[in-house]
This record gives C-alpha cells, sequence and structure tokens, in this order.
C-alpha cells in the first residue's frame, strides 16, 4: 500500500514542482491578450533569435511548459543565452519560439468545459504570435515542443492538431495506458494536487479511458499524419515517467510507427533539459524552413 501511495505521489510532484529559480534577467519578450476560449487575458512570452529583422520569416516553434512554470520558464531557467550562443554557432536553427501561460491545466480542453487550454493555444495565440512576429504560417514552418506536462500536451497536440504542426517533441512526459492512468487518477495524492475529473471526466470505466489513452490513439503509421515525432526522458527520471516513456518506443516500434526516441543524461530539472534544447530545436526545424522575404 505505501508502495503505491509513494508511485502515485511520485508523478504528480514532478508535473507541479514549481522552479527553484527565483531571480532571473528577462531575455524574452512577454506579452497579453484576451482569449476567447479562456474567457480572459491569458499571458506569454517569446523568443526571438538575436539580428532579427521584419523582413525574415522564421519557422515557429510553440512551446508548452511543464506544472509549476508559466510563460517566463525559459527565462528563468536561462534559455536565453543558451539559445543565443547554439543559433550563433549553427548548433541551432533560428526560429521564434512562443511560450503560452497554461497554468496546471495539462493543455487540455477541460472535460467540464470551463477551461479551453488546447484552444487558447492554438485559436487565440498562434495567430497572434504569427502576425505580430511574422513567422512562417504554413505547417513545415509551424513546430511544437513540451517537457513534463507540457511533453503531455505535446503529444496531445500532435494528434488532434496534426494539420497545423509538421514536428514535435516532448520530453520526460508522463505517458500512461489507460490502466495507469486509472491507478494515477484514483491517488490520493493525485486529487489532491489535480482536479482530474474536471479535467478528465470520470476515470472509473476502463472501456472509455481505453479509448482516449496515447498508447490507443497511435495504432499505425497514418496516425501521425505526416508529424515527425520525438519523445525522450532522462537516465535518472522520475516515478513512471522513464518507464511510460520505454513503453510507447515499444509500442511504436511494434506498429512501425516511425519516431524518435532517446534517454539523455540526467533527471526531471532544468538543469537537465537545457543542455538537449539545441538539439531537440535541430530535430524539429530544418534548414529549408528558415526563408526571407
Amino acid at each position: 500500500m505505501m508502495r503505491r501511495a509513494l508511485r502515485t505521489l511520485t508523478i504528480p510532484i514532478a508535473l507541479l514542482a514549481a522552479n527553484a529559480c527565483t531571480s532571473f534577467e528577462r531575455r524574452l519578450e512577454y506579452g497579453a491578450l484576451h482569449s476567447a476560449a479562456m474567457g480572459r487575458e491569458m499571458a506569454y512570452a517569446v523568443y526571438t533569435p538575436q539580428g532579427f529583422h521584419p523582413e525574415e520569416r522564421l519557422p515557429l516553434v510553440i512551446f508548452l511548459h511543464g506544472g509549476g512554470d508559466n510563460e517566463d520558464c525559459l527565462d528563468r531557467a536561462r534559455l536565453g543565452d543558451v539559445l543565443d550562443h547554439a543559433v550563433a554557432s549553427g548548433a541551432a536553427p533560428r526560429c521564434v519560439i512562443a511560450v503560452p501561460d497554461g497554468e496546471r491545466g495539462f493543455w487540455e480542453n477541460w472535460h467540464d468545459g470551463s477551461h479551453r487550454y488546447r484552444d487558447w493555444v492554438m485559436r487565440d495565440l498562434l495567430p497572434e504570435v504569427q502576425r505580430q512576429y511574422h513567422t512562417r504560417t504554413d505547417r513545415d514552418g509551424t513546430h511544437l515542443m513540451g517537457i513534463s506536462m507540457g511533453g503531455h500536451g505535446t503529444l496531445r497536440f500532435a494528434r488532434f492538431e496534426h494539420e497545423t504542426f509538421s514536428s514535435a517533441a516532448a520530453v520526460s512526459a508522463p505517458i500512461m495506458d489507460a490502466e495507469h492512468l486509472i491507478e494515477f487518477t484514483s491517488g490520493f495524492f493525485v486529487r489532491l494536487f489535480i482536479p482530474v475529473q474536471r479535467i478528465w471526466g470520470a476515470t472509473n470505466n476502463l472501456e472509455r479511458v481505453r479509448g482516449d489513452d496515447l498508447f490507443a490513439l497511435w495504432q499505425a503509421q497514418r496516425d501521425l499524419n505526416g508529424v515527425r515525432l520525438l519523445f525522450t526522458h532522462g537516465s535518472s527520471d522520475r516515478g513512471d515517467i522513464a518507464l511510460g516513456n520505454r513503453r510507447f518506443h515499444e509500442h511504436l516500434k511494434a506498429r512501425g510507427v516511425e519516431h524518435r526516441y532517446f534517454i539523455y543524461d540526467g533527471g526531471h530539472k532544468w538543469v537537465d533539459w537545457r543542455p538537449i534544447f539545441p538539439e531537440l530545436l535541430r530535430f524539429l526545424v530544418r534548414d529549408k524552413s528558415v526563408t526571407s522575404e
């Protein structure tokens, strides 16, 4: 019993732990706009590479943060310098990165209709950033990336918003089949931190949950709908996250679904994620995606 309690507690702590950094310099640009999907003003941040100019039409990467973070997470993690140096050296492509605030909503349109985080990103933020930063608007120039809770969101977006994104990278994402999701959402500590039924509805019906988990949603190559997919986790990642990623890799591999999967050296912290950002951006954005007018 104690082992199961600890097991169900590990993931919510991993997903909802706040960034330990309390002071930071702002390298990104910050803004807010009224979201029709959320019915209120929502915040966001945008990274542009050094020397960014109005004639450039760069690829756009939507970045979904983890639980406990918000739109300032890249600055808190001091990613600005990392990205600037990587772009200058050619280790990362020139691109615009938009970071919406997703609070702790798992990037879902909630089952009870009260929050529509996916629609906030797709219907409100995306067109605004494309207009304001004159990014590419075609599918080949639009990409998706997320960490932890945002990795979960990335995999869901890639499946349901595939007509918008050409590539997706999920880092340290909780990937659960129906049985694991039911076990996870039934835990006392999970329900203490996460409004389970408001987000996902009743999770006591195995068949209903099974039809909507990521393992069921990706059964064949055609289910990718042309999205290039990458997911990764740390060698010392938390709880069932590493196990879920390995099982998802084996699931896709057995069905011939093309994807890239690797294990980075580290755990479930920004200090571990920061070094792999250039590699992830290289996967997402190909050189041919960069154009100028």
